[in-house]
């Protein structure tokens, strides 16, 4: 029985807030902030602050979504990248953020391109 649970547990999707705490602190530290800086750029108090931050990285609270957006504009990280589902997306949508609108069309004329192809190898499958 605790086998199965195990195993259950092992295919079950990481929370939203797992995610969003474990990049919210990614990208805190990325930008070389403690929990008390971060908060008194978001609030107007850096006591309040830092426990809200504290808050949302363990998980205790979550932010809403204009809450999540004003993060993500302080740490100069896309929203996305706050809800990315595993790291190698993280690193997709910082790197996407950084390239000049010709590259980024030029990217993602190119991953359309891969993704059409596997579509086509799935349906031969």
């Amino acid at each position: 029985m605790l086998l199965a649970i195990q195993l259950q547990s092992q295919h079950l999707p990481t929370s939203v807030a797992a995610i969003f705490a474990k990049r919210l602190k990614a990208a805190r530290t990325l930008r070389g902030l403690s929990q008390r800086a971060l908060g008194g750029l978001v609030s107007d108090d850096k006591a309040n602050g830092s426990v809200r931050i504290n808050r949302y990285e363990q998980q205790v609270n979550r932010a809403d979504m204009d809450t999540a957006a004003a993060l993500a504009k302080t740490l100069n990280v896309p929203l996305a990248y706050l809800f990315a589902e595993d790291d190698d997306q993280a690193d997709m949508v910082l790197a996407f953020a950084k390239l000049t609108k010709a590259e980024r069309s030029k990217l993602l004329n190119e991953a359309k391109r891969l993704a059409a192809g596997k579509q086509g190898t799935a349906n031969k499958a």
